[in-house]
């Protein structure tokens, strides 16, 4: 039975990324055309477009089922940094599924180089290159900014896919960072079962069931940046929270 889920899981995975590609393909030629003749200012309808629509239709062609707990403590008119834990590729599509109102992705600046999904999210989301301080210092002012201009930011604060036995990696300062510098809530979401679907460690896809939970929005006004270590634990204390209780049940 195993075997069988495996090799099901190796050409459902296939399946899935020939969908992807060919979506994605559509849709970065669509917003292209959009922002050449429209300009910048229709960027976040086309983030909005890819988190209501593009993801779902993803699901639907995958045949996962995402159930959203809490979506009603995020108010769709407010700007949050959004963070949530990573362990799979599924946690993009189905992230973003769930959140209420568009938000600007933080991304790795590797992703670039991936066909038409790496040009989609030049066009969309702001790029950091971890390793350069100054893309780092660069990727930060975006952000802040865009917080200011009222745009949402999304964060992965564990940096990149979880792919160790614990439930999540050491989160880096950033996401915090950009929080309290703007003075932003922070909104938390945690994805459940996600790597059950969508292994990290291999090419490896299924149909299934995914819970995604959202916390009480954490505020910062007032913080500064001494409250930091505390405001990461306490993010972290809510996501391990909504895992435990899954890996319990």
């Amino acid at each position: 039975m195993k075997i069988i889920k495996s090799v099901f899981g190796f050409f459902w995975a296939i399946w899935g990324a020939i969908w992807f590609m060919i979506i994605i393909t559509i849709f970065t030629i669509a917003y292209a055309i959009i922002l050449t003749i429209g300009g910048r200012k229709y960027a976040m309808a086309c983030v909005w477009f890819n988190f209501h629509y593009v993801s779902r239709i993803l699901l639907v062609l995958y045949l996962i089922r995402v159930k959203v707990y809490g979506k009603e403590k995020i108010d769709p008119k407010k700007t949050y940094v959004i963070v949530a834990n990573h362990t799979a590729q599924m946690d993009i599509v189905a992230g973003t599924n769930a959140t209420p109102q568009p938000a600007k992705f933080l991304a790795k600046s590797e992703i670039k180089y991936v066909p038409f999904f790496g040009y989609m999210t030049k066009m969309l989301a702001i790029m950091v290159d971890r390793k350069n301080k100054e893309s780092r210092e660069k990727s930060f002012r975006l952000m802040i900014d865009a917080l200011r201009n009222g745009e949402s930011i999304f964060i992965y604060p564990e940096g990149t896919r979880n792919r160790t036995d614990q439930p999540l990696k050491e989160f880096k300062n950033g996401a915090f960072r950009v929080a309290i510098m703007a003075q932003a809530p922070i909104a938390v979401q945690t994805i459940i079962g996600a790597k059950a679907l969508n292994d990290p460690n291999g090419v490896h896809l299924l149909p299934g069931t995914l819970k995604i939970y959202w916390s009480d929005p954490i505020e910062t006004t007032g913080m500064t940046l001494s409250d930091l270590p505390g405001l990461k634990a306490k993010v972290k204390s809510e996501m391990l929270k909504h895992i435990l209780a899954a890996n319990a049940s």
